[in-house]
């Protein structure tokens, strides 16, 4: 859905003279282009104006990059230099330099800062220099491209713990965060059950954090804080990549809890993926969730469950199909293979079984949810359809099972959509 920024800094792209004293000024700054990283070696430079965070600065060389894109984000690295460096960005001109941004340490103790929602034409005025009089060889790239956050993600809007999107177990990519937008996740934890969530990401590109919530307590870190201590059932909060939270509910009861995924670094903007395992109701329900499903024109995405017994020979199993648009038609899919299919023949959604596939439409077996957002179907373990014929479910066989539906797209066109997947091991 978003992209994110190519960052190209093998020393194999280094030109291969290094950028002395003939940059002393901002007047003489050195153009640079995206992608292709410079040598430059400030003991030969003289000291300019104080740099702003890097106490005093030291000696400094001045380049310039002129935007191509309307939009975009612009980083300049000096990250992999000898020395302790420190930089900073203007816009304007020699004459009236704007400071946008003045970095010390943003990779160990070298620097790196973001020019956000570029435009195509500006020319960008960067001074490199040390911190506390450091001076030394270095390298500075600058790349260009796409905001990460530019899209919402197909969760949005879930900003507050009000508004949270409620999963179930699965994994969920391609997901996005920013400082001022935190992601909420509603989940179930039945009594005595262990949730674990993970989120994974690269803490170079914005450092992400992950808190477990119960609303009934506190929730959400634009109100408690970030951070341990706020209340939080349970917190993963660290600078480095990927974050967990592990909870086990020893309250009596299922409870419903929002998971939030906050954007520490100040202005930052990551992409992620999240998995979650152990949610869902104490309701006697069986079998797992499995295959993330699109949301469907309700603005949620469609979830499989069943209730009776996983024991093959007491043929009790009756799946439902729930969070669906009202008044549309739909069937139950089965197989004893997962598969991960996105937008079969144009659906707006995702097949989650594969191999031999068995369709439930037989006489009173197709289904429509009426004025509900479900429908269910008590189904017959001897007489499970495969792709000719039928089969009888036997014990220590898994099978999969998934709901299919009619749809319509943004623009009220008609489509197909797919429920989560649900997979049952039976005894």
């Amino acid at each position: 859905m978003n992209h994110s920024l190519i960052r190209l800094a093998a020393l194999s792209a280094l030109t291969c003279s290094a950028a002395l004293a003939q940059n002393d000024d901002c007047s003489t700054a050195i153009p640079l282009t995206a992608d292709v990283a410079v040598v430059f070696d400030t003991t030969a430079a003289t000291a300019g104006v104080p740099f702003a965070c890097a106490s005093g600065g030291a000696a400094d060389l001045w380049y310039s990059y002129t935007s191509t894109g309307t939009g975009t984000i612009v980083t300049v690295a000096l990250c992999g230099s000898t020395y302790d460096t420190a930089l900073e960005i203007f816009d304007g001109d020699c004459m009236a330099p704007n400071l946008l941004i003045c970095n010390d340490d943003s990779c160990g103790l070298q620097s790196s800062a973001d020019v956000m929602n570029a435009a195509a034409g500006i020319t960008y005025l960067i001074r490199v220099g040390g911190f506390n009089g450091s001076t030394g060889m270095g390298t500075v790239l600058v790349t260009e491209g796409t905001v990460a956050c530019a899209m919402p993600d197909a969760f949005e809007d879930s900003d507050d713990c009000a508004t949270a999107f409620a999963l179930g177990d699965g994994t969920y990519p391609g997901l996005n965060v920013e400082e001022f937008d935190n992601d909420y996740y509603e989940v179930i934890v039945a009594n005595g059950a262990t949730l674990d969530a993970s989120i994974f990401f690269i803490d170079a590109m914005g450092d992400c954090d992950l808190y477990l919530w119960d609303p009934l307590v506190a929730c959400d870190t634009n109100v408690a804080g970030p951070g341990t201590g706020t209340g939080a059932l349970a917190v993963g909060f660290s600078a480095s990549d990927d974050e967990t939270v592990t909870y086990t509910n020893t309250t009596g009861a299922d409870q419903t809890l929002v998971l939030e995924v906050d954007m520490f670094t100040v202005g930052g903007c990551n992409e992620y993926s999240l998995t979650i395992d152990g949610s869902g109701p104490g309701t006697g329900g069986i079998g797992t969730n499995y295959c993330m499903a699109n949301p469907n024109s309700t603005g949620m995405a469609g979830s499989m469950s069943a209730t009776g017994s996983a024991t093959a020979l007491d043929n009790d199993v009756t799946l439902t199909a729930a969070g669906l648009p009202m008044n549309v038609n739909g069937y139950f899919i089965t197989s004893q293979t997962q598969a991960f299919l996105p937008n079969p023949g144009g659906s707006a959604g995702n097949v989650c079984v594969g191999g031999t596939i068995g369709r439930y439409i037989g006489a009173g077996q197709m289904q429509n949810t009426g004025a509900s957002d479900s429908f269910s179907l008590a189904i017959d373990l001897s007489a499970t359809p495969l792709s000719m014929g039928f089969g009888t479910v036997m014990a220590g066989e898994t099978w999969n099972y998934q709901g299919w539906h009619r749809d319509s797209d943004a623009m009220g066109a008609a489509t197909s959509n797919f429920t989560d997947g649900l997979s049952v091991t039976y005894q």
